[in-house]
């Protein structure tokens, strides 16, 4: 049986970010930050320049996709 994706909410992420300075940088961890994509009524995908994803170990695995 596959893991279920680490999810969380908007409003968990907005939490994080309340009392933040709008000009301070976020960090992606080397991930380059491509896009915000709709994918359902209830999801929304935060989409890099490199491909994500987990393996069938569960692992994440980051491939550059140049």
């Amino acid at each position: 049986m596959k893991k279920q994706l680490p999810l969380i909410t908007v409003g968990e992420f907005k939490e994080q970010l309340k009392g933040i300075d709008d000009n301070m940088k976020l960090d992606f961890s080397s991930l380059d930050f491509y896009r915000l994509k709709r994918r359902s009524d209830t999801l929304i995908q935060v989409e890099f320049n490199q491909m994500v994803y987990r393996d069938d170990e569960g692992n994440v695995q980051v491939d550059n996709l140049e």
